[in-house]
């Protein structure tokens, strides 16, 4: 029976940190590098953000002057530079830090 078997339930069980930063996140180095890439990219678009400041869980919009063009090119940035497409269905859920470390992330 699988539900015996102790590499099943540990490849069945997500280790406890992904349940605080998404599936993928496991690693705390990969977690520092793209909340890393994420700030650079943000600092890039937006250079008066002091990215100690901003609080992870609250949206950047309503932390810093972001206008939408800002937001879209900040997408746009972040998919040049993961080199991967972010469909526009899904540019709400990089609303924040810890949204973008999620959705990137899982």
């Amino acid at each position: 029976m699988d539900h015996l078997n102790p590499d099943h339930k540990r490849a069945s069980s997500p280790p406890a940190p992904s349940q605080n930063h998404g599936p993928g996140l496991t690693n705390p180095a990969a977690l520092d590098e793209l909340t890393q890439l994420i700030l650079a990219t943000l600092t890039t678009i937006a250079p008066e953000v002091d990215p100690a400041s901003l609080d992870p869980a609250r949206a950047f919009r309503d932390q810093i002057e972001l206008d939408s063009v800002d937001f879209l090119n900040f997408v746009l940035t972040l998919e040049k530079r993961l080199e991967r497409p972010i469909p526009a269905s899904h540019y709400p859920r990089l609303s924040s830090l810890k949204g973008c470390l999620e959705y990137l992330g899982g």
